[in-house]
């Protein structure tokens, strides 16, 4: 039992290390693979991280990596265990980091299950936020879902459905960590016939996503990649719809303006 035990503790500390020099070397292979593993060990990498983020009391910053630092061993951790992770970052903040450090820690605490309903769709756990509860999210992602090959949905974590916030995308994948996100971005009432355009550009960034995991698609935006994920969602959007995939690429970009121009008005006023 007790090498089992240290070759447990032996293989956390080496994805940790590797998870730390990824950190410090922003070399996003490294981070996604080493925090996977690391959210697979779950309980029993809470000592190591913990230890990792309190060896300093984060009061005087001499370089941006250690923001990088603490924000991925925090997110890490609160992914695991949001009680233990609140309670880190709680004694962080009260040991009197820096305001750049408080800021990082004060934006991953912020993200509470609490505000999220949570369920299972076709094998994937899906977190809803809760500000979406007059929209009909799960009804139609279970329906939408349906059109989606089994196969290619395996190994996907998790999905989270979230009201606009400001951000260019309507949707993101994050490679190796197999997290989907997707924005809800549907002001209209059910009876607008402008609801179910809106509902075709949601229906298709959810694909698009899909296909980016489909094609084991690496970070960042990359033209060819875009291409194939775009390909993805008119076909399977195709056999869902009759055939619309162009005109849910429309429509998003028609969404995507409108809330830039939106972005700029809250500016102006």
């Amino acid at each position: 039992m007790s090498n089992n035990h240290t070759a447990g503790e032996e293989e956390i500390a080496d994805h940790l290390k590797t998870l730390l020099r990824g950190l410090s070397q922003r070399n996003l292979r490294d981070i996604y693979h080493a925090y996977r593993a690391l959210y697979k060990k779950g309980e029993s990498a809470i000592p190591h991280i913990q230890e990792s983020l309190l060896k300093s009391n984060w009061t005087e910053i001499k370089h941006a990596g250690e923001v990088w630092y603490v924000s991925g061993l925090l997110s890490l951790l609160h992914d695991i265990s949001e009680a233990e992770a609140e309670r880190v970052a709680a004694q962080i903040i009260s040991g009197g980091c820096d305001i750049s450090i408080r800021r990082v820690v004060e934006s991953i605490r912020s993200f509470k299950q609490s505000d999220h309903v949570i369920y299972e769709a076709r094998g994937v756990m899906v977190y809803e936020h809760m500000g979406l509860a007059d929209q009909t999210v799960r009804e139609k992602l279970i329906r939408w879902l349906e059109d989606v090959p089994e196969e290619d949905l395996t190994e996907i974590e998790r999905l989270y459905v979230i009201p606009p916030d400001g951000r260019k995308s309507l949707g993101s994948y994050t490679p190796t960590l197999f997290n989907v996100t997707l924005v809800w971005p549907n002001p209209f009432s059910r009876r607008n016939p402008l609801s179910w355009l809106a509902f075709v550009g949601i229906q298709h960034t959810l694909y698009h996503e899909v296909g980016h995991h489909f094609h084991g698609h690496a970070w960042g935006q990359i033209p060819e990649q875009e291409e194939e994920a775009n390909a993805y969602a008119n076909r399977l959007l195709w056999r869902s719809r009759l055939g619309i995939g162009c005109l849910a690429r429309g429509f998003k970009k028609c969404l995507a303006r409108l809330d830039v121009r939106r972005r700029r008005k809250e500016r102006g006023s």
